[in-house]
């Protein structure tokens, strides 16, 4: 296949992703028409890493953050968006992921060095691999409050997650108030070594309304 034949390959492989509905809320059987893709999970990835590195001084690789979050998800094309409720191992689906990806990037010029940037993300051997899975984490909790603000996610059926919590379960269970506190209570230990994130993972939590755009 030549160049143009491999981007062409390549873009409506990912093009999918546009269509791919993140399992999570249909799990959650979030009452609204249309719901977030996995696409749009990307970009609201992307969006939160380029606010913080306004915000913060960041010693991090930028170039290689936005495009490692670009990318993270390759893998779902194929493999689905799998969640908690998957019943698989986590080095099961690093090792089902890994050969996804090669078969999605098969052709790329750049193919192995797409593949190592993603086995860096997933092995979170650098600071922006560890910044980039803080933020696919935080996007899902900002979002769940969105959904929670919007009145369309309920808690009890958040709440009916509590047994894949294992021993924190009460733990997250009294500190939830409403739907989208559950997704945050589970989520916040996975910042406890960054105070970027464990503060603003507190004041997403603490978000009371969602006003209008020209009223922010």
């Amino acid at each position: 296949m030549n160049k143009n034949g491999n981007i062409i390959r390549f873009y409506l492989l990912a093009n999918k992703l546009k269509e791919k509905v993140r399992t999570g809320w249909i799990e959650m059987e979030i009452k609204k028409e249309r719901l977030e893709s996995v696409a749009e999970h990307i970009y609201g990835c992307l969006i939160l890493a380029i606010a913080i590195d306004s915000e913060y001084k960041l010693d991090l690789d930028m170039y290689k953050v936005l495009r490692m979050l670009s990318l993270h998800e390759l893998e779902e094309i194929l493999m689905g968006d799998l969640t908690i409720r998957t019943d698989i191992t986590k080095d099961e689906k690093k090792e089902l992921g890994k050969k996804y990806v090669k078969k999605i990037t098969n052709g790329l010029f750049k193919q192995r060095e797409i593949e190592e940037l993603l086995n860096e993300y997933n092995d979170q051997t650098t600071k922006e691999s560890v910044f980039c899975y803080h933020i696919d984490k935080i996007e899902c909790d900002f979002q769940a409050k969105v959904y929670d603000l919007k009145g369309v996610f309920s808690y009890e059926r958040a709440r009916e997650d509590l047994p894949f919590y294992g021993n924190r379960a009460s733990e997250i269970d009294k500190a939830s108030n409403c739907a989208s506190d559950f997704w945050v209570e589970y989520d916040r230990p996975k910042y406890d070594d960054d105070e970027i994130f464990k503060t603003l993972i507190e004041d997403i939590k603490n978000i009371k309304e969602i006003k209008n755009a020209e009223d922010i």
